[in-house]
């Protein structure tokens, strides 16, 4: 998909926040992404309102992007004021927020403060089990001076509890343990937002696998994380689903976007 805009400013409130946008921004900003992650969606577009006010959008038809958001796509960071946000997935071809995607719900975000990163992802299935929705998930957007944080979020519908780590077979060594679908890891050293901070990696292999069994469902090699940076791995798909397999979206949460995207990749075998 091109992206040719690089922002967009809509009823003087909403704009599109690259890398580094934050420094001329108010504290009372707060900066939120949408993550398209449920498989059997179509492309949507999206409409938001703040507390009781009117939904603004559609917010990707307004910059002549009238394809949506697809499944894998995830917009780079939405700077609003703080506050409480509604959020109205449209179709694609939506010129005003009165009708919802397929009849869906709206979904209310909680109230973020100030500065916060958010990511509000669209999960499950639309029509199945487990039923869509729009889950928000508070970002790392620092971290400690010569440390990179890596985060993972159960993002496969229909996928057991899984244990993530580094290296795959007998080599592997857990970070991430049962983590459900639709959640974050927890757990010792992992933060509240789910990030692991770690020195620099360089070309290490991470693995996923079913809770509790010593074969890997996901390989994915090659995975570096310099220092200063932050990233979400999502795992993704339906296991066994020729059309939309399970594999995993990797995400620089603090890295610099591409056009209106987050700087993001498919991996894993």
């Amino acid at each position: 998909m091109n992206w040719k805009l690089s922002g967009f400013a809509l009823a003087g409130a909403i704009v599109l926040a690259g890398c580094g946008d934050d420094s001329s921004s108010t504290p009372a900003s707060i900066y939120v992404r949408v993550a398209h992650l449920s498989p059997n969606a179509p492309s949507v577009d999206f409409c938001v309102k703040e507390g009781s006010g009117s939904f603004t959008g559609p917010v990707l038809e307004s910059i002549g992007v009238t394809t949506g958001l697809p499944y894998t796509g995830v917009t780079k960071y939405l700077t609003l004021p703080a506050g409480q946000y509604t959020v109205r997935l449209v179709s694609p071809t939506a010129t005003d927020c009165s009708a919802s995607l397929a009849g869906l719900p709206d979904y209310t975000l909680p109230t973020l403060a100030g500065g916060t990163y958010a990511t509000a992802a669209a999960l499950g299935l639309v029509g199945g089990t487990p039923s869509f929705t729009v889950k928000p998930f508070v970002d790392d957007y620092t971290v400690a001076m010569g440390k990179g944080s890596v985060r993972f979020i159960h993002a496969s519908p229909g996928t057991p509890a899984v244990d993530v780590g580094v290296g795959s077979g007998a080599s592997f060594t857990a970070v991430f343990t049962n983590v459900s679908f639709p959640d974050i890891g927890v757990g010792s050293g992992i933060d509240a937002n789910g990030y692991f901070a770690t020195n620099p990696l360089t070309n290490v292999t991470l693995s996923a696998r079913v809770h509790g069994t010593s074969v890997d469902a996901l390989v994915i090699p090659g995975v570096s994380l310099a220092a200063g940076t932050t990233a979400t791995v999502f795992a993704i798909g339906i296991a066994g689903d020729a059309t939309t397999p399970l594999r995993a979206l990797v995400c620089g949460d603090n890295v610099a976007p591409t056009g209106n995207l987050s700087t993001c990749s498919v991996e894993g075998t």
